[in-house]
């Protein structure tokens, strides 16, 4: 098994898909969390939640440590969820609706007398 550190130069967005999927690019190992697939750029791989809380894209034996903040990041982005102990944002209150019932037109035939 080998580790290779994050490379400081990659800018490259970080696009989560949660899910079974990583089944396809790694296998269950001990002291690993799979959570689904991480791309970066023209990278593909299994994302792992490592024992002491970092994250990392693994492909067969390689593993690779990703930067966490850029992962929780994109993880939000993906799920949609506050991370803990952020303050939940409200949207502000708007006024009510005001509703406008119109009369409806009625057309009056001629009689024929």
């Amino acid at each position: 098994m080998s580790y290779k550190s994050p490379n400081p130069q990659s800018q490259k967005k970080y696009r989560i898909f949660i899910g079974p999927r990583w089944q396809s690019f790694a296998y269950g190992r001990e002291g690993m969390q799979m959570l689904g697939t991480i791309q970066r750029g023209m990278q593909i791989g299994a994302l792992a939640k490592l024992e002491d809380g970092n994250y990392a894209q693994v492909n067969g034996d390689i593993i690779e440590v990703l930067n966490k903040s850029r992962v929780e990041f994109a993880l939000q982005a993906a799920t949609g969820a506050q991370p803990p102990g952020a303050p939940a944002v409200e949207a502000p209150k708007s006024p009510p609706p005001t509703v406008v019932i119109k009369k409806r037109r009625r057309i009056v035939l001629p009689l024929d007398t």
